[in-house]
């Protein structure tokens, strides 16, 4: 039903895009907003990980909350927890830039583990993508090019539960590090468009070390 709603007020307007890598990914050096790409990275899993599992875009099979808890210049595009194949309907802000993970890690101790480390953090996070695979994002059926190039790791170790209510947290899990493939695009003109991305691992031991993720977003931006 809500894709129908959709329909009915937003022209199906579908733009070409001969060159995404030129014309719309940021280069992995970005900044914006202050932020730097990694640092980015680093909002985007407090963001994922601060939202209530019954509404969290992470876990959202159909993008109806997509919305959620979105603040700021940048708008974050959710993939899935683990191995995902999912199809999603997203209105977005014509003024945002979007970001979103291609693949990605993310490590952190577990309760009472004090003498882990940021370096064992940001090792474990990288394994899975030295040897990632088949990555690709797509506008518009427009493929990025040599997403390899976008890969990304947090330069500072982070707790990944820092924007959870305090009363909510379930603890203190510094040090945390990511790792992956990000891309940040510049903000879309209003219309239709369809966003694919995602990659598989090639690890037989690591955790996650076959994830695969293949993520599809109707975005409709206004």
């Amino acid at each position: 039903m809500l894709r129908h709603r959709i329909a009915s007020t937003v022209a199906a307007i579908v733009i070409p895009l001969p060159a995404i890598a030129a014309d719309y990914a940021l280069p992995a050096g970005t900044s914006i907003a202050g932020r730097t790409v990694a640092q980015l990275s680093t909002d985007w899993w407090q963001w994922a990980m601060s939202i209530p599992a019954e509404v969290n875009p992470v876990r959202d099979p159909t993008g109806a909350n997509c919305g959620t808890a979105q603040q700021g210049a940048v708008w974050f595009l959710a993939g899935g927890f683990g191995s995902s194949k999912i199809k999603r309907t997203c209105v977005v802000p014509a003024n945002k830039s979007l970001f979103f993970p291609v693949v990605n890690m993310v490590y952190y101790p577990a309760r009472g583990n004090d003498a882990y480390t940021c370096g064992q953090a940001k090792a474990s996070a990288a394994l899975n993508n030295d040897s990632a695979m088949d990555l690709f994002v797509e506008l518009n059926g427009a493929a990025l090019e040599d997403v390899k190039k976008y890969r990304v790791a947090t330069d500072k170790c982070f707790d990944i539960f820092e924007r959870v209510q305090p009363e909510q947290r379930p603890y203190t899990a510094y040090p945390s590090a990511s790792d992956g493939y990000w891309v940040l695009l510049k903000p879309l003109q209003r219309g239709r468009y369809t966003l694919k991305f995602g990659g598989r691992y090639n690890q037989q031991s690591s955790a996650y070390g076959r994830m695969i993720q293949d993520i599809e977003y109707e975005l409709v931006v206004e």
